[in-house]
């Protein structure tokens, strides 16, 4: 009875010593939150969770889906144009009323290893810094910056309104790379906005006042026309 109490104990600690391993260092733990799903196979690994073979896609997909139904609303999110490729992956930002911190999430694939991590951050909330301070009588919208200088002028004030709200509105991206092609320019007065984008993915928006992203927003492709896609 004694060697039997003893090698409980024994499994016991041994458990509950290999749990604090996985789990230390972490910031945030899915398993012990009612409002953040795991994504099926991934396990923890300290400091990420793991999961084998390339499955940073389906993971995105998965938050992508399934955080909006717990109340979390996407701020921004980057990903690999070439999925397949070393260190491809995603990196996301969640937003939750009556949170007051933000939900980072970030995956990537590892081919030597054979392998897909990710991560899961609480984070500083992201703020939208206002660009446009005032309005103007005219923005000048220029589809195609790299192969001519005409810009088209747009003189609707409403329209105009409905722009400036929606890059103020937009968050801040920080120093992330610029993952989109197309590329047009909006000049607000003596703001010049350069606009890259995916009509898919998302859109950058950069000027001397920094870097911003927002989610590929069917009204401001129809406002601005810099895609003729719309």
């Amino acid at each position: 009875m004694i060697f039997f109490v003893l090698l409980f104990a024994a499994i016991l600690i041994y458990f509950q010593q290999n749990q604090k391993e996985k789990y230390e260092g972490f910031d945030l733990i899915p398993e012990r939150t009612e409002d953040i799903p795991l994504y099926k196979g991934l396990e923890a690994d300290s400091p990420v969770y793991k999961i084998e073979g390339n499955h940073w896609s389906e993971v995105m997909k998965f938050y992508e889906e399934e955080l909006p139904k717990n109340g979390w609303s996407l701020i921004m999110q980057q990903a690999s144009s070439d999925s397949n490729e070393d260190g491809a992956g995603f990196t996301s930002s969640w937003e939750k009323k009556g949170t007051d911190w933000a939900l980072s999430i970030s995956g990537s694939y590892f081919i030597n290893m054979d392998q897909t991590e990710v991560t899961f951050d609480r984070t500083v909330p992201i703020k939208a810094a206002k660009w446009v301070e005032s309005e103007v009588p005219e923005v000048c919208i220029n589809e195609q910056p790299d192969r001519s200088g005409d810009c088209f002028k747009m003189t609707d004030k409403k329209i105009i309104s409905q722009i400036g709200e929606m890059i103020n509105e937009a968050p801040e991206a920080g120093n992330q790379p610029l993952l989109y092609k197309e590329k047009s320019t909006i000049m607000f007065g003596a703001l010049t906005i350069t606009v890259y984008y995916d009509l898919d993915n998302g859109i950058y928006l950069v000027s001397d006042k920094g870097t911003k992203w927002m989610k590929p927003e069917k009204e401001f492709f129809e406002l601005t026309r810099i895609s003729k896609e719309y």
